[in-house]
């Protein structure tokens, strides 16, 4: 069992004031457990609490700091905002999740967890002292210690003894109309307590407590609107809970301390009955001035370096009585006490940094280099090297930026031999080729002189598919009866052309003979001599007469011995037994080249004709049945390169060496190719002419072959992969090539080589000079190399911040390694210093004029501007002032009292038994029309009232209709019918008909206005000469009821007056002759591969078709233009290509070769220098779209109607990401192969949002309910997705359903949660192939 080791100090504390933990750890190491011991048993963590003091009261909660950390940062997530702000949420969380860090987004209901856990310190809540330790919420007091009990008296002093406070406490009955003033709370305040009692005991009531803050302005159920469900309501720092008017006893409440002063008040309405207002609150005793002292625990200032540096604390002037931090000039005469400093920057230390060196400006000799030097921050913890700006270094000497350097003059370059013959002459073969590393005066040097060069010795070749064999249809079988044959053609193809079968591999050749059994033969019977035959077969007319037994025989006097098995009572002649061989013709031969074989069908046949078994013709030779053929040769000669001439000068002989080879490009027997056509093995050459004095007269050269491609032939001149022949019977056994002895920049490969005998036994004489190599140099790729990208933005605007940019290991195809795989000492710095200079240290916040009130009456709202200025009055970013409190931008404001509904007492019930309905009198008070007060809250005029039961029958009534009309002289109807006390209709006869209700009312509309609507007149029908315009005339009705006007079109003869015109006359001056330019129709192009011209005639033609130059020449179409074909030409890999070798510069589809193959690509930015790729949906837009659903359930923990759309759903469209977008084209990355789902340059959105290709989402349920869709159709563009391509789901409550075609060319999907969305698993891209 192992043991625990010493425990480490403790860490540095986790927050700077309002309690902080420290952590200490220790180790289960003294000894560690092994061989299956068990692990140390007790905690491995400890904690204390550290800066309990109080947290300033201009200090941002913690909580909130930590989420204010986030802000701008929007994740991705479809519909925030880039400047994003978030704040916390506390309401809804669970208990057990409270230490996790939850922001809700500003001014939004939406919210995420940012984080598995706040920092430790951290309040679990609002309403608790508890704290966040390692993710769990431990227990704590008010004076922000770990497990202490100190809870707040009821004066809101931490550990008092409720002696600092008295407690104020009264009741309020007396009842007036509207808003009446029961008590005001005063600043200091705490434990507040108001509770109103309903008058009859029932929620229903009509007074509601409400609330003022010192402006006058309501902070609760103002304006006449109460809240009927519990809240929370803001004062500073304090929390005031209110229950909501829903209640038989409405209550507000608080245990915090009130900074500012509220006002209580009760609102009452409706039938004026006494409120019942009880409340408590304690206030603060008074009995001694204020006392103000230094605080010398302020907050740090900036280290005095960036590194080994120095930092102090700035005092503070501090209340004693509630530690509030004041103003400096209440402590103006006190000392300052000494600083408190610490040492900071010490992890850290500035040098000059040397990050490139240029090339040697002397290739040969002395010359000199540039150096790119920075002042850098070496960070000794994290080993990470930062620049900064280089006043930071300006204590130290900076290293000279040119430096001597010496060229290598003996720099090499490499000398290749000629490609050797593709290795495969189809299906992708290679090349190779000699590499030396020469020097300038051609001196042989070692490889490395030329290492920076790259070396290319291995080619792909032959690329293109091999010939393949094709069949014909079977024919039918040759025989009609028996066993017989049937025969195919087979052939061999490539592409749409027939080649010799020499170029299609032999092995591979389907069969082009097959046997075929039909039904057996008809054959003749045989009786007893003397007798006549019959046939036995109906059909005896159609049997082989070849086969016609004879009807007479030969036959000797002399006796035979009697066959043993045969019985004495047989005639003698029936022990012979005459069989004998038949064959059939011979079959094609099985070769078109060369020697093959040919069949034919043998068998043994009886007296009768009959197939016997072949035993019984052993007395008779058998016919061969199968037997070699040959046509014309198969191999063809190959000639090798020439060597070089035998001499250095003179005549001399060049000779080369001709092989017979097959379709594969394999050595094979030279008697299978046509001796008549050898080439000539031998040729003269001449050289310059011989000097007595050249040492190296006569000297032979060498041919310069690749060592690979030696020739081993074995005695008979055909080839064998695995084993080179030797006289004897020994011969060489090669096994596979090993892997490559690199993974980059070239290696080498090595195989067993042995020397066996005919049975596999180890020899040791095979012929050395035929020995198969056993090593090779292999190519693996070049080594990765450090790539980096861009530097991103800094991370403030002054005062030395930061910037950063990806730092990769990768391949130059863009493939990625670890930074293992490249050389860590080389890594170019992922982060830098940037805008290190300083801020304008006299920049102040200037606020504009308030604007007027946003409302004539009520409470409404002013707003100003708030500029950052210098002393100068420069504008400058609102960073440079974050330091000073910002002013106000908006406060809220008063205009007139607003007009009110009042009501009165309600009238009798309009029956006097059963249920009936009273009205009242409902005005708008304050001598306003009716319509200056707001509909929406006018209280009802009528209510129902039910009496006792009538004990017989009685009238009933169903719903007024709506009127057909909203002005003028109109009517509605309901249904009267006569009902029983089961309220079963019955006859009406049974009802007093005296009593009858009323059927049809008027509806007291207002007359109906109606006036003339004109539109704007449109242009003159001309442009010279006599001509017209329009506009359009309508009557429309006027809808004055409302806050605004609505207009109905209506018949022309309700308005008044006459119809204003809609048709005018108008004249543009006299038309001058009129000419315009005509155009044929382009001609062909000029060429018929490429771009090229075409021409069209272009004339200046007057109305009867006369020339003329009044055309004017800027409007002259054009007469040629560019054209493309891109049949049976080279086409380009990119748009680039297309702009950079062909001159296009037009916006068009082109023919583009993607991974080998021709596919169609829409180039647009053909203007720029980086055209983009783009690929034209086939199908359009109807089935490529993208969509993020608007519509949120009421209840998001449904999901109605299985999962199906409904415009009747209870729901509301207010998702503020919601989206929907259609594609024409989207964009293709040709490097990565994939889509550009962002890009949305071809899209087109019709609702909201941009929503990116491939990508869905809602907000609708948490119930597994998705209803945001994507659609994807790539059918007609040549594209399809990868097998890869898949789908992550996003957000809350997320799930995705995605169906695949098995092409990949088509995906629909639906994707949703609450909220949630699915994208692309690779990102922004979207893997895909050509088909």
């Amino acid at each position: 069992m192992g043991s625990w080791g010493t425990w480490s100090p403790f860490g540095t504390c986790s927050r700077t004031c309002g309690g902080g933990i420290k952590t200490a750890i220790r180790e289960c190491n003294r000894p560690e457990p092994k061989n299956g011991g068990k692990y140390c048993v007790g905690r491995r963590m400890k904690f204390k609490s550290c800066n309990t003091e109080p947290c300033s009261k201009l200090k941002k909660d913690f909580r909130d700091e930590q989420c204010a950390d986030f802000d701008g940062k929007h994740f991705n997530i479809n519909g925030l905002p880039t400047n994003v702000r978030w704040v916390p949420k506390y309401s809804g969380i669970l208990m057990k999740d409270r230490c996790k860090l939850f922001c809700r987004v500003a001014g939004n209901t939406a919210y995420y967890q940012l984080r598995d856990r706040v920092i430790d310190g951290t309040p679990c809540g609002p309403d608790t002292n508890d704290i966040c330790v390692q993710g769990l919420c431990r227990q704590a007091g008010c004076d922000h210690v770990l497990n202490s009990k100190a809870r707040r008296d009821k004066c809101g002093v931490c550990g008092g003894d409720n002696s600092s406070c008295k407690t104020v406490a009264g009741t309020f009955n007396t009842v007036h109309y509207g808003y009446n003033v029961v008590v005001r709370i005063p600043a200091g305040a705490t434990n507040i307590d108001v509770r109103q009692h309903s008058y009859s005991g029932k929620p229903e009531d009509d007074n509601y407590l409400a609330l003022s803050n010192s402006q006058g302005d309501f902070i609760l159920n103002g304006d006449f609107v109460v809240s009927m469900f519990k809240r929370e309501i803001k004062v500073g720092n304090a929390v005031i809970e209110y229950s909501g008017s829903d209640n038989t006893i409405e209550r507000i409440n608080s245990t915090d301390r009130i900074e500012q002063e509220i006002t209580l008040q009760v609102l009452s309405v409706g039938n004026l009955y006494n409120p019942d207002v009880r409340y408590t609150f304690n206030i603060p005793i008074e009995d001694k001035p204020q006392q103000f002292y230094w605080n010398a625990y302020g907050p740090w200032q900036p280290c005095s370096k960036l590194c080994q540096g120095e930092r102090k604390r700035k005092p503070v002037c501090t209340r004693e009585s509630d530690q509030l931090t004041v103003s400096d000039q209440r402590c103006d005469r006190i000392p300052q006490p000494d600083p408190i400093t610490e040492p900071c920057g010490t992890e850290c230390e500035l040098r000059w940094h040397v990050a490139r060196r240029s090339e040697c400006t002397a290739q040969c000799g002395l010359g000199y280099r540039m150096l790119e030097i920075y002042c850098s921050k070496y960070n000794r913890l994290e080993g990470k090297t930062e620049k900064v700006d280089d006043r930071f270094c300006s204590s130290q000497a900076k290293p000279s930026t040119r430096e001597k350097c010496t060229g290598d003059c003996n720099v090499g370059g490499w000398r290749y031999s000629a490609w050797t013959e593709c290795s495969k002459s189809c299906g992708g073969g290679t090349r190779r080729r000699r590499a030396m590393c020469v020097s300038t005066y051609n001196d042989v040097l070692d490889d490395s002189k030329c290492s920076q060069q790259e070396k290319l010795t291995v080619q792909r070749c032959s690329e293109f598919l091999c010939p393949q064999w094709k069949t014909g249809e079977w024919s039918e079988c040759l025989v009609t009866c028996g066993k017989g044959h049937k025969h195919r053609q087979t052939w061999c193809q490539f592409g749409e052309d027939r080649l010799n079968d020499r170029f299609c591999d032999p092995e591979t050749k389907p069969e082009s003979v097959q046997t075929c059994q039909q039904q057996e033969c008809a054959a003749w019977q045989v009786g007893p001599w003397g007798q006549v035959w019959k046939p036995v077969h109906p059909s005896d007319v159609f049997v082989n007469w070849l086969a016609w037994p004879t009807d007479t025989q030969d036959c000797e006097i002399a006796a035979c011995p009697p066959h043993p098995n045969s019985p004495e009572a047989k005639r003698s002649v029936s022990g012979v037994h005459r069989t004998q061989w038949r064959f059939g013709s011979w079959t094609p031969c099985s070769a078109t080249c060369g020697k093959g074989t040919r069949m034919r069908y043998v068998s043994c046949r009886d007296e009768q004709g009959s197939v016997a078994d072949e035993s019984a013709c052993f007395h008779l030779p058998k016919p061969s049945a199968t037997e070699m053929c040959t046509v014309t040769p198969c191999g063809q000669w190959k000639a090798l390169e020439w060597s070089s001439c035998s001499v250095t000068c003179g005549q001399g002989k060049a000779t080369r060496q001709v092989i017979c080879i097959d379709y594969s490009d394999q050595l094979v027997d030279r008697s299978e190719c046509d001796p008549d056509d050898l080439p000539a093995t031998e040729q003269d050459c001449s050289m310059s002419p011989c000097h007595p004095n050249s040492h190296d007269y006569g000297r032979p050269i060498h041919p310069f072959l690749y060592p690979d491609h030696r020739l081993k032939l074995h005695p008979g001149g055909s080839p064998n992969r695995n084993r080179a022949h030797i006289p004897g019977g020994n011969q060489w056994r090669i096994g596979p090539w090993g892997a490559c002895s690199s993974t980059c920049a070239g290696g080498f490969q090595r195989r067993v080589v042995v020397c066996q005998d005919e049975n596999g036994y180890t020899a040791n004489n095979c012929d050395e000079k035929t020995k198969p190599m056993e090593q090779r140099s292999c190519e693996s790729g070049p080594c990765p190399q450090w790539a980096y990208g861009n530097w991103g933005e800094c991370t403030k605007p002054c005062g030395a911040g930061t910037r950063t940019r990806l730092v990769v290991c990768q391949r130059p195809n863009g493939e990625r390694f670890t930074d293992l795989s490249c050389e860590i000492l080389d890594k170019p710095p992922d982060r830098e210093q940037c805008n290190v200079q300083d801020c304008p240290r006299d920049a102040a916040w200037s606020a504009g004029p308030w604007s007027s009130c946003s409302v004539s009456c009520g409470r409404g709202q002013r707003h100003r501007t708030v500029y950052c200025l210098t002393k100068e009055g420069r504008h400058v970013e609102e960073d440079y002032c974050k330091h000073l409190v910002k002013p106000n931008v908006q406060k809220k404001c008063r205009g007139g009292r607003c007009p009110k509904w009042k009501s009165g007492d309600w009238g009798q019930c309009s029956v006097s038994c059963g249920r009936g309905v009273q009205r009242r009198a409902v005005q708008c008070h304050g001598g306003a029309p009716t319509a200056a007060c707001d509909p929406a809250s006018q209280p009802a005029a009528q209510r129902d009232c039910q009496l006792p039961l009538c004990p017989t029958h009685h009238w009933a009534t169903g719903e007024w209709q709506q009127c057909m009309k909203t002005c003028g002289e109109a009517a509605r109807y309901r249904k009267v019918f006569c009902v029983d006390e089961s309220k079963q209709v019955q006859s009406s006869t049974h009802c007093d008909a005296s009593k009858r209700p009323p059927e049809m009312e008027s509806c007291g509309l207002p007359p109906c206005e109606y006036i003339w609507i004109t539109g704007e007149w449109s242009e003159c029908s001309v442009t010279c000469g006599k001509g017209y315009r329009q506009r359009l005339v309508s009557c429309s009705e006027i809808y004055t009821g409302k806050d605004h006007y609505e207009y109905g079109y209506q018949n022309t003869v309700s308005c008044p007056g006459t119809q204003p015109p809609n048709i005018q006359p108008c004249y543009l001056g006299e038309c001058p002759v009129s000419a315009s330019w005509r155009v044929s129709n382009w001609g062909s192009c000029s060429v018929t591969c490429g771009v090229g011209i075409m021409h069209r005639s272009v004339q200046c033609l007057t109305n009867d078709d006369q020339l003329s130059n009044l055309c004017h020449v800027d409007l002259k179409p054009e007469e040629r233009r560019t054209c493309h074909n891109v049949h049976d030409c080279e086409l380009p890999r990119s748009c680039s290509d297309v702009k950079n070798l062909k001159g296009v510069t037009e916006d068009s589809e082109y023919f583009l070769k993607v991974k080998g193959k021709t596919l169609k690509v829409y180039c647009s930015g053909m203007q720029t220098d980086s055209p983009k790729e783009y690929v034209t949906l086939v199908n359009g837009d109807a089935e490529n779209f993208s969509e993020v659903y608007g519509y949120r359930l009421h209840n998001p923990t449904e999901c109605p109607y299985n999962g199906s759309r409904r415009e009747d759903c209870q729901c509301r469209k207010d998702y503020t990401a919601a989206g929907f977008s259609t594609f024409s084209k989207v964009r293709l990355d040709l490097n990565t192969m994939q889509i550009i789902t962002t890009d949305l340059q071809f899209a087109r959105t019709h609702d909201g949002r941009p929503v990116p290709y491939a990508t869905a989402g809602d907000c609708y349920s948490a119930a597994k309910c998705p209803q945001g869709r994507f659609s994807i159709d790539l059918y007609g563009t040549g594209l399809s997705l990868t097998g890869t391509a898949k789908w992550l789901s996003q957000g809350n409550y997320a799930v995705s359903e995605i169906q695949k075609s098995p092409d990949g060319t088509k995906v629909v999907g639906r994707c949703g949660g609450y909220c949630g969305k699915c994208t692309p698993s690779s990102g922004t891209g979207l893997d895909v192939q050509v088909l």
